[in-house]
């Protein structure tokens, strides 16, 4: 029941990523290289805390539009940098930035005597790789991080992005689910998640899961677009407090006929 209610939106998928043809899918292997950074140091000196700063991130080889639209990804949602930049030098810009506002931080609020000098050990680890999606029209990719500034907890986000490979086009969700079919993929979104935590309704949904505490379901671009299925995801206190965790739904669709 749930394919056939979002059979229309198979096809919308099929054409806007390039799968209605054979002839123009791309099955072949991509080629991946690994930029790392890694930064170090004591919170203060003569101090045996440390703050970590630990980047890692697979980049796409070559010299195809999928390629440089993947390293315009990097560039700007990742490091916040400059086109002009290599992603190397765009990692080390990023860390130094990070390191900058820290040793800021630490001069201004580490007390050596404090009890609590260990919530100045930092750590900020980032790391980006392909995610195997099923679908071969489709490069999908998954940023992690994880960081603790201090306080009570650290945050932990994790952000998908996904590339028709014959344009190189960073897909938007309004590529994927025009306005008019908004409310339908809403619903379908709540109708799965109450299955998914076997309630009735979004108030009993809401009630045992936080879900919506903190906002409604939104078609949000944190998407991952397989073969046969869109999973949704949100991030802590995105729709839901932090104690209630990444929340994701999968909605299935038919394939393409």
């Amino acid at each position: 029941m749930k394919q056939l209610y979002l059979l229309p939106l198979a096809a919308l998928i099929c054409a806007c990523t390039g799968q209605g043809g054979s002839n123009n899918s791309i099955t072949g292997p991509l080629d991946w290289d690994s930029t790392s950074l890694r930064i170090e140091r004591p919170i203060a000196p003569d101090e045996s805390l440390c703050y970590q700063i630990d980047l890692r991130f697979d980049t796409l080889v070559g010299e195809s539009e999928l390629a440089r639209h993947f390293a315009s990804m990097l560039l700007d949602s990742v490091f916040h940098s400059s086109s002009r930049q290599s992603v190397q030098e765009a990692m080390t810009a990023f860390a130094d930035s990070i390191e900058t506002a820290w040793k800021s931080d630490l001069a201004d609020n580490y007390e050596p005597e404090s009890e609590f000098k260990d919530m100045f050990q930092y750590y900020y680890n980032f790391d980006g790789s392909p995610v195997e999606n099923g679908n071969d029209s489709v490069l999908s990719y998954q940023t992690t991080l994880d960081y603790y500034l201090g306080g009570a907890h650290g945050c932990y986000v994790v952000l998908y992005y996904n590339f028709d490979k014959i344009s190189g086009k960073l897909l938007n969700i309004r590529d994927i689910v025009p306005a008019d079919r908004e409310k339908e993929v809403l619903k379908a979104m709540e109708v799965q998640l109450c299955e998914d935590w076997n309630v009735e309704n979004k108030e009993e949904l809401q009630e045992q899961t936080g879900i919506t505490v903190l906002g409604d379901l939104f078609l949000t671009n944190n998407f991952l677009l397989k073969k046969d299925s869109i999973e949704f995801l949100f991030n802590q206190y995105e729709i839901a407090p932090y104690a209630s965790g990444l929340i994701g739904v999968t909605i299935p669709f038919a394939p393409n006929r």
